[in-house]
């Protein structure tokens, strides 16, 4: 084998540990990579939360579709709703409702009334149980470090406790009510119970 190939597998020569002092001057500061890894911890879960909403929200985004095609508009809600039932497309992210120009039998109208009721508790049901399923351990333990070392670290940069401090608020913990507060339930509608004659003495 000749030298030069003995160069060219040589191992690399390690950097001098003044330089890679001095290449440490120019990185991240340790509160900022702190405050940044918050963030991405924060987006993630709040990400997988709104995935997995939208997921169990398939149901009820097809009862609001097949409302639609039975209803005139969103004010065509009565007899079968105790009230109006058009905030739930904002509330799920449902797609806009095409209406119909003819209103449906009021037999087919109460069966997916009911339908949607149904699907909606049953959604909440589901929702309640995933959050409380979640393991928050990891993302509280990163909020946990952030309100601890944040303002220290940053303290060390800047060489003032005051300037570190300021515009610091403490991060919250996660918790399924607080994640059901950005991701929340749905308001359950309430239907029209039909009107029943009442029989003769």
């Amino acid at each position: 084998m000749s030298s030069d190939d003995d160069e060219n597998e040589a191992p690399m020569v390690s950097v001098d540990p003044e330089i890679k002092e001095l290449l440490g001057l120019f990185d991240v500061p340790a509160f900022a990579r702190r405050g940044q890894e918050l963030e991405y911890t924060l987006r993630r879960m709040h990400d997988h939360c709104r995935q997995h909403r939208q997921e169990m929200l398939e149901m009820v985004h097809l009862r609001l579709r097949q409302w639609s095609k039975l209803a005139t508009g969103p004010e065509d809600w009565a007899p079968e709703f105790a009230a109006p039932i058009d905030f739930l497309w904002a509330l799920t992210g449902a797609a806009e409702p095409a209406w119909t120009g003819q209103p449906a039998p009021l037999r087919q109208r109460r069966a997916v009334a009911r339908d949607l009721k149904s699907s909606v508790e049953r959604f909440n049901e589901r929702w309640r149980q995933f959050l409380s399923a979640l393991n928050l351990g990891p993302a509280n333990q990163v909020i946990d470090h952030y309100n601890q070392y944040y303002v220290l670290e940053k303290e060390c940069v800047m060489g003032s406790a005051r300037l570190a401090a300021r515009y610091f608020t403490p991060i919250p913990r996660l918790s399924p009510a607080s994640l059901g507060q950005d991701h929340p339930l749905l308001p359950v509608p309430e239907l029209n119970e039909p009107s029943r004659t009442k029989p003769g003495p």
